[in-house]
């Protein structure tokens, strides 16, 4: 039974935070394949649960928005709409293109999606890669395979780094 939740925790942890799911893994006293197991199904599965499920909240809450706020206190709706009044302000008396927003789109044309597909894995997470994929690149079919791909790969290559440092 200890051994199943073992299995169980790092295929968790992996569908969160892929890159510290191997040395967990190893610090449970797994061995590789378990490990690479465990932190595949768990990064790859765990991707494509938040991939569609963020595309499914986007899309409800485009759908629902109209209706929830027919049913919101006056008290909120004043409150949203000041809010509202205030951001667009503060938006339209910004600068437009500042060094960092020409930074951040720059990257993202250069980089775009094997931006996101590389750093995902390991640099950010698998949550903020499925978010960021199923809002910028959710009509790009390569998407989904090519982070598959990634997370495969990133999982070999930790499995195989932590396993020279963490394994008996």
């Amino acid at each position: 039974m200890t051994y199943l939740l073992k299995i169980i925790s790092v295929f968790l942890v992996a569908s969160v935070k892929y890159f510290w799911a191997t040395p967990y893994a190893y610090g449970l006293n797994l061995n590789t394949w378990e490990t690479l197991f465990a932190i595949e199904a768990g990064g790859i599965l765990g991707f494509l649960f938040y991939y569609y499920f963020f595309s499914f909240l986007f899309k409800e809450l485009k759908l629902l928005w109209p209706l929830v706020y027919n049913f919101t206190p006056i008290l909120f709706k004043v409150r949203f709409e000041n809010w509202r009044v205030v951001r667009r302000t503060r938006i339209e008396q910004a600068r437009k293109f500042t060094k960092r927003n020409k930074t951040i789109v720059l990257l993202r044309q250069k980089f775009g999606v094997w931006g996101v597909v590389i750093l995902s894995p390991i640099v950010l997470s698998i949550p903020l890669g499925a978010l960021l994929g199923s809002k910028y690149f959710k009509h790009n079919k390569h998407f989904i395979p090519l982070m598959i791909l990634s997370i495969a790969i990133w999982g070999i290559v930790s499995s195989a780094f932590f396993s020279l440092f963490m394994n008996q």
